[in-house]
C-alpha cells in the first residue's frame, strides 16, 4: 500500500510509487464518498475552475497524482491539498457511519468549527443572524474594509454550503427540519429563544444561529415577531392572508376555525393563538373572533352584531362591546343612522349584508304577510306568524293595525284595502277636540304645548281634521308660515290618522312655554300657516277670540258658526268632544 501524503515528507511528489497510484487506492476508502463533492471552496483558489468537470470525487479517484501534476497551475502543493481534503471525507464520512447521534449543539458545533474564525464571524453576523449587521458593520466587527467583506462572502457561503452537503453532516439537516417545523413560518422572538434553549442552544451562539439560518432562514421584525423568508411573500405575509382567506368566508370564525387555518401554514397552536391575541384589528368575544376597530362606533356595533350571529337588541349590543366610555344613546343614534344596519323588530336591529328581512312596522309585517298568502289572511294567523317572527310585539297592537285604513277585515279575514274599497266617510270637524271653523277658507285646531312639542316631536291630526285641511288618506300637504313650513300627511297604516311635523318653529316664534296652548291656523285657499299662543291662564273671552279668530260679542252664536252646528247643541258638541271647559263658559247664556 503506498503511503498517506502526510507522511511523505516534502519529496513525496518524487516518489514514483505515489505518483502512479490512482486515488481511490491512495486515499483509502474513497469509494465511500464517491458521490459526494469535492470542497473546492477549502482547495487553493486556482483549483476551482475545475468544478465543472470534476464535481464529486469519483470524478477524480481513476486519477493519479502524477495526471494531477500535468494540469494547469497545479503544483505538488495543490495536489496534496486535494488528496488530504480526500482523507478528510473519509473520516468524517466513518465517523458519521459509525457514530451515534450527538445532538444538536454538538452536531452544528462540529460543522461551524470546519469554518475559520474569519468565516465563521462572517456568517453569524451578516448571514446567520436574525438581525444581522451591514456589510460596513460587519467589516468593522472583522477588522477589515467593506471591499474584503464583499469579496469573501460568496466564498464563505460557497465553503458552508459544500460542507452542508457532506453526508457527515446530514444529522445537522435533520435537526435543521425538526426545528423548522417546530417554529412555523412566524412568532414571537422569546418563543425562538424557548426553541432554541430545548435544543440545547444558546440563541446568541454561533451553532444557534446556523441552525436557526438551515431551519429558515428567518428574520427579526420590529414588532419583536421573528418571520420565515423563503416563503415568496414572508412568513408574516403568509399568516396574515391566511386570516384573511378565514375572514373572507365567515365574518366571526371560532378560534378553532382559525388555529386550524394557521396550523396548516405550519404555525403551532400556541403560537398562533398568542398571534391572534396580539392583533390589534381582530377581538375576541368568547370562543369567536372579529374584524375590529378601535375608530366609530357603528363599526364596533357591526363587529358586535357578527359575533353575537343574530339581530339584537341595542341593549344586548352594548353589553357584548362592554365599553364603559361607550354611551346607549350614542350607540342606538348610530345604529338608527348608519346604512349597515335595519331594524327586523320593534328593537332588534341586524346588519344589511345579512339580507334579513326589514321591519318598517306592523303594518307593514301584516301586509307582507298578507301578500304571501296570495291576498288574505285570517286575523289568527297573522297574529301567530307575527309573534313568531317578531318577538317584541303584542297581539293587541297586531290587532290594532288590522282596522286601520290599509286594510279590510271581514269575517275574520284580513286584506289590503283597494281603490274598490273607497276610504271610510271622515266625521265632521266638530267632532274634533279644540277644532273650529273660521268661515270656509279657515281651519283652527288648538294643541296643547307639551315637552314633546317643544323638542320637535310630531302631533297627530285626527281624520276629520285632516279631510277639512283637504287630505285624504295617502295625501299630504305642506303648509307655509313666517316661522316655517309644516307638512300634515295621512299614512293610510296610521293608527291614530294624519300628523303634522315639528311644531317648534312656530311654538319658540310666539314664546309658548309647556302648559300653554298653541292655535294653528291653516288657511285653505293659500296653504298659509300662523301659530297664536293661549296662556294657561287665559279665559272667558279673551279665550274664545284666541280659539275662534274673530272678536266675540254673543258666545254662543260664535261657537255655533265656528262649530257649524246649530245653537242648542253647541254645549252638546264641546262636552262629547272633551271641550267641557268651554261649554262651562255658555252657563246662564240664552
Amino acid at each position: 500500500m503506498a503511503p498517506e501524503p502526510t507522511a511523505l515528507g516534502p519529496d513525496w511528489w518524487r516518489n514514483e510509487a505515489i505518483l502512479t497510484t490512482p486515488l481511490r487506492d491512495l486515499v483509502d476508502g474513497l469509494d465511500t464518498v464517491a458521490s459526494s463533492p469535492i470542497p473546492y471552496t477549502q482547495l487553493p483558489r486556482r483549483m476551482s475552475a475545475y468544478a465543472e468537470e470534476a464535481p464529486q470525487w469519483a470524478h477524480v479517484a481513476r486519477l493519479t497524482p502524477q495526471a494531477l501534476l500535468l494540469r494547469p497551475r497545479w503544483g505538488a502543493s495543490a495536489v496534496q491539498a486535494l488528496i488530504e481534503a480526500a482523507q478528510q471525507a473519509v473520516r468524517l464520512h466513518r465517523g458519521a457511519q459509525a457514530g451515534e447521534p450527538v445532538g444538536p449543539e454538538a452536531s452544528v458545533t462540529r460543522l461551524t468549527n470546519r469554518l475559520n474564525d474569519f468565516d465563521q464571524t462572517l456568517l453569524s453576523r451578516h448571514v446567520w443572524s436574525l438581525d444581522p449587521l451591514t456589510q460596513k458593520e460587519a467589516a468593522e466587527v472583522l477588522g477589515v474594509s467593506a471591499i474584503s467583506v464583499y469579496r469573501n462572502l460568496p466564498r464563505a457561503r460557497a465553503r458552508f454550503a459544500e460542507m452542508l452537503a457532506d453526508p457527515a453532516h446530514q444529522e445537522v439537516l435533520e435537526h435543521a427540519q425538526h426545528l423548522r417545523q417546530r417554529l412555523g413560518p412566524y412568532l414571537p422572538l422569546d418563543a425562538v429563544e424557548l426553541e432554541l434553549g430545548r435544543f440545547g442552544l444558546e440563541s446568541s451562539s454561533h451553532a444557534a444561529q446556523a441552525l436557526l439560518h438551515l431551519a429558515g432562514p428567518f428574520r427579526l421584525l420590529r414588532n419583536r415577531w421573528v418571520e420565515r423568508t423563503t416563503e415568496a411573500l414572508g412568513g408574516r405575509a403568509q399568516v396574515t392572508s391566511a386570516v384573511a382567506e378565514v375572514f373572507r368566508t365567515t365574518a366571526a370564525p371560532s378560534t378553532d376555525t382559525l388555529l386550524n387555518e394557521l396550523g396548516r401554514c405550519g404555525m403551532p397552536a400556541g403560537v398562533a393563538l398568542a398571534y391572534l391575541q396580539d392583533q390589534e384589528t381582530l377581538r375576541r368575544f368568547g370562543d369567536t373572533w372579529v374584524r375590529w376597530s378601535n375608530g366609530s362606533v357603528a363599526a364596533k356595533a357591526e363587529a358586535a352584531l357578527h359575533a353575537i350571529g343574530v339581530a339584537a337588541t341595542a341593549e344586548s349590543i352594548w353589553a357584548t362591546l362592554g365599553e364603559d366610555d361607550l354611551k346607549l344613546t350614542t350607540l342606538k343614534e348610530r345604529l338608527s343612522h348608519d346604512d349597515r344596519f335595519l331594524r327586523t323588530s320593534r328593537r332588534r336591529w341586524a346588519l344589511r349584508c345579512w339580507k334579513p328581512v326589514e321591519y318598517s312596522g306592523i303594518a307593514q309585517a301584516v301586509g307582507r304577510y298578507i301578500d304571501e298568502q296570495g291576498g288574505e289572511a285570517s286575523t289568527s294567523d297573522i297574529i301567530d306568524h307575527l309573534t313568531a317572527t317578531i318577538p317584541d310585539i303584542t297581539e293587541s297592537s297586531i290587532r290594532t293595525y288590522h282596522y286601520t285604513l290599509a286594510f279590510v277585515t271581514e269575517a275574520g279575514k284580513v286584506r289590503r284595502r283597494t281603490k274598490r274599497d273607497g276610504w271610510p266617510k271622515a266625521p265632521p270637524l266638530n267632532t274634533v277636540r279644540g277644532a273650529f271653523h273660521n268661515g270656509d277658507n279657515e281651519v283652527r285646531l288648538a294643541i296643547p304645548v307639551t315637552r314633546e312639542l317643544q323638542r320637535g316631536s310630531g302631533h297627530p291630526i285626527p281624520p276629520a281634521a285632516a279631510t277639512a285641511l283637504g287630505i285624504n288618506p295617502g295625501g299630504r300637504r305642506t303648509f307655509t308660515g313666517a316661522h316655517g313650513n309644516s307638512t300634515v300627511s295621512w299614512k293610510p297604516s296610521s293608527t291614530t290618522g294624519a300628523n303634522v311635523g315639528s311644531l317648534r318653529a312656530q311654538a319658540l316664534a310666539v314664546d309658548a312655554a309647556a302648559g300653554d296652548t298653541l292655535v294653528m291656523v291653516f288657511r285653505l285657499d293659500d296653504a298659509r300657516l300662523d301659530a297664536i299662543r293661549i296662556e294657561a291662564n287665559d279665559n272667558g273671552l279673551p279665550l274664545l277670540r284666541k280659539l275662534l279668530g274673530k272678536t266675540v260679542r254673543v258666545p254662543i252664536a260664535a261657537l255655533a258658526s265656528a262649530l257649524q252646528c246649530p245653537r242648542d247643541e253647541v254645549e252638546t258638541v264641546l262636552r262629547q268632544r272633551g271641550d267641557g271647559h268651554l261649554a262651562d263658559l255658555l252657563t246662564g247664556e240664552p
